[in-house]
């Protein structure tokens, strides 16, 4: 049997050499591969247990706690350090309808209060760093297989980790691309240090460490041809592949991600016409942003077919007859990728997605007892209507205080429940409803991608490549079918059908960590400052209208341009935008 030992395993990847000085990382980061200590990379490549091992790092990575490494001995994980689902509370976090309802144990406050979000923001480094960490593990992987091999098995290692890769970049190249705020001082700074257009460095397993200590962000047609080219890769392998579990990424998956980009570039050219020209002298193909939304709805329509997968029913979203799986576990019926977590998985009681997101648990910070609930925006929660039974997973500011009765599916106490927040979320229930043992209740599954997606990226797709009333026929279709059946769209503009679009994602996707990426492809305003609020002073910053919200554009990070010389940062978005005050 194959022992597990820490090795350094150097291959062409060895130019994943990000957050060195913060995090003491050398260039040829060490990993735990199943192999001797004296492994070399041919001994890796002739053992298929090996291989799958790789593949099992990198999905296992996705939810990886203490990514940062820190010194456990001596200090706890960051409190926000917890993996892929650290990442979307972030994204939420930096909305407009996510908010905490005591910020005392808020662990996402800088990106809430949207200060100390350059140099010295700690989730920033942790961020980048966690990302390079997993492009890293995918590299080792595809370094190691032959871009020819027929072997079932190793195109399945190989198909996983192309995946993984092209997630990994399509995240950072939305996360990094500066757009524009409407605040002169950072737009100007943004255009005389020539970010405009910039996305990340590309770093796979072919970069040498001596590239990589000079390896500069690459324009975004550079950045999305590469995506689009490791999901097509991605497919071809992954073609006839039957998963063991859904933490492993399918060609449903691929077509998926495939919609995301698409979805992407069609906006960008719709908004920015001039860009299209950069991108067809990468791609021929594309002629204009309707080809861009015409492959974005084909993509979608074949998610939703190959995946099999079906909408949540209200059943399935409220945690069945006993309220114990609502939005818990990877076998919803509407989960086409997912992370699973074991009770191995957990180390801590509150440095996890339950302690942070599930008001019915005793172990975290979201109940009562610390306050730090996540609550619905009172603007959003006030435009859903009665009919639409996803309502009840927020509590009615006239219900607060009171007992559930029938109205609200929890695992609460009448008494216990008459302590939760108005607007408070009841969406994420602990694992198999364990409320009082974090070993068990922490052990969530977290969604990568629910069909739901698809059906919404389908319908805004068809509305932008062959008219609104297609894109209105497939968004009330979705709705009547599968939300409730007196739903009704009577948008004739694109602009008005794109906001009672977005208005449905805002609700289906609450927590999900989904709609910072519509906000900042679409530079959608971000309105937290308003008669009436709930969101809590100091979080009440408003974006400008018709730019993107200037904490959308992370920072990036300043360690890495000690290591590598040719980087060039963001602005620093920090308190640029004061807190609203009823002026």
């Amino acid at each position: 049997m194959i022992t597990m030992k820490k090795i350094t395993l150097i291959t062409k990847a060895l130019a994943c050499c990000v957050l060195l000085m913060a995090v003491g990382l050398n260039s040829c980061i060490e990993e735990t591969f199943p192999e001797s200590s004296t492994a070399t990379k041919d001994q890796v490549m002739k053992s298929k247990s090996a291989m799958e091992a790789l593949q099992n790092s990198i999905v296992g990575y996705i939810n990886e706690y203490n990514s940062y490494d820190r010194d456990l001995n001596y200090y706890n994980a960051y409190n926000f350090d917890f993996g892929y689902p650290a990442w979307g509370i972030m994204r939420d976090v930096m909305c407009e309808d996510f908010y905490v309802y005591s910020s005392d144990y808020d662990y996402f406050s800088s990106y809430g209060l949207c200060t100390s979000l350059g140099v010295n923001n700690s989730i920033s480094y942790v961020l980048y760093g966690y990302y390079f960490k997993l492009l890293k593990r995918a590299n080792d992987l595809v370094g190691l297989i032959d871009k020819e091999t027929t072997d079932p098995l190793l195109k399945q290692y190989a198909g996983v980790a192309h995946t993984c890769r092209a997630l990994a970049y399509l995240d950072m190249a939305r996360l990094y691309e500066y757009k524009k705020t409407g605040i002169a001082k950072l737009d100007n700074e943004a255009a005389a240090n020539k970010v405009y257009g910039l996305t990340t460095q590309l770093v796979t397993e072919k970069t040498s460490e001596t590239d990589a200590r000079n390896n500069p962000r690459v324009p975004f047609q550079t950045m999305y041809k590469y995506i689009l080219d490791e999901l097509e890769t991605a497919g071809n392998l992954l073609n006839g592949f039957t998963r063991s579990a859904k933490n492993l990424p399918n060609s449903a998956v691929v077509a998926g991600l495939k919609a995301r980009t698409w979805l992407e570039l069609g906006t960008r050219f719709e908004k920015y016409p001039a860009d299209l020209a950069a991108f067809t002298a990468v791609r021929s193909d594309i002629t204009s942003a309707k080809d861009c939304y015409a492959k974005a709805a084909q993509f979608a329509r074949e998610a939703i077919t190959a995946s099999g997968a079906q909408p949540l029913t209200e059943s399935d979203w409220f945690g069945g007859k006993s309220y114990t799986t609502g939005f818990n576990s990877i076998l919803a019926s509407s989960w086409m990728w997912g992370i699973i977590t074991k009770e191995a998985n957990v180390y801590s009681a509150y440095i996890n997605f339950a302690s942070n997101m599930c008001p019915e648990q005793t172990f975290g910070v979201a109940n009562a007892t610390y306050g730090a609930t996540r609550t619905i925006s009172k603007a959003l929660f006030d435009q859903i209507p009665d009919a639409d039974w996803r309502k009840a997973s927020w509590i009615a500011p006239g219900d607060a205080g009171k007992a559930p009765g029938s109205k609200y599916r929890t695992l609460l106490t009448d008494d216990d429940f008459k302590t939760l927040a108005p607007y408070a979320g009841l969406k994420f229930k602990p694992n198999e409803g364990n409320m009082i043992d974090y070993k068990v209740g922490a052990a969530m599954d977290y969604p990568l991608m629910r069909v739901e997606e698809m059906y919404f990226i389908e319908a805004e797709a068809l509305a932008a490549s062959q008219g609104v009333a297609a894109g209105v026929s497939a968004l009330e279709s979705f709705m009547k079918t599968y939300r409730y059946d007196s739903y009704k769209c009577s948008a004739a503009s694109l602009d008005d059908f794109r906001k009672e679009l977005m208005l449905q994602k805002r609700i289906e996707f609450w927590g999900e960590g989904i709609i910072f990426w519509d906000y900042k492809r679409l530079e959608l305003k971000v309105t937290r400052g308003y008669k009436d609020t709930n969101c809590p002073v100091g979080y009440r910053m408003n974006s400008i209208e018709g730019y993107c919200a200037p904490w959308f554009n992370i920072y990036f990070n300043k360690y890495e341009t000690d290591q590598n010389k040719a980087i060039i940062l963001n602005p620093d978005p920090s308190g640029v935008i004061s807190d609203w005050t009823g002026q």
